[in-house]
């Protein structure tokens, strides 16, 4: 299982050992984000308050605006302590624009991606950090996107081949960054 850090125009890389679930030393996924940099939980206020993931990043500095959880694709409205963590494969964490564009302004506070497993065991799980834009994520994994204009229509969907810091390029065609409203993961 990993956990990484996706932060805007970073230079470095950082990769953490996660405690093992099955040592019983994590309960919950809130256990296994505490050593992520630039993460905090808030404490549980009361039997049936949920506790709160803040994301610090250049426009969220004080962190008083919730990330949103992201589970296999889906945006999870739910209770996350309620996701085993054995079942967990990888965890993502987004904390730039890209994210935002990604998943809307919900994710202003940030994003954090959980992967659950698929039958393969990975055990003891690895928390990494990606420390470089999520267009540079989205180009070495491979995922498949779609990417919305300022005027709502589709400027182009594929895989991005290549990034700079005013574009991105889909299937050679450039597309300014300054024109993009919104990017959608395209799924099967």
């Amino acid at each position: 299982m990993r956990v990484s850090l996706i932060i805007f125009a970073l230079v470095f890389s950082l990769t953490l050992k996660a405690q093992d679930p099955s040592s019983g030393t994590v309960r919950n996924i809130y256990d296994m984000l505490r050593n992520v940099p630039g993460v905090e939980i808030s404490l549980s206020t009361g039997a049936k308050s949920q506790q709160q993931v803040y994301i610090r990043d250049s426009r969220n500095l004080k962190g008083k605006i919730p990330a949103t959880f992201v589970v296999d694709r889906v945006v999870y409205d739910g209770d996350v302590s309620l996701i085993n963590p054995m079942d967990v494969a990888d965890i993502t964490v987004l904390k730039d624009a890209a994210a935002a564009a990604a998943y809307g302004a919900r994710a202003f506070g940030g994003v954090i991606l959980i992967n659950t497993k698929n039958g393969k065991a990975e055990i003891p799980p690895q928390i990494s950090s990606y420390n470089q834009s999520a267009y540079e994520y989205f180009i070495a994994k491979e995922i498949e996107i779609r990417v919305i204009g300022k005027d709502k229509k589709i400027i182009g969907t594929g895989i991005i081949s290549k990034e700079t810091d005013s574009s991105i390029f889909i299937r050679k065609k450039e597309i300014l960054k300054n024109t993009i409203e919104k990017v959608e993961i395209v799924t099967s």
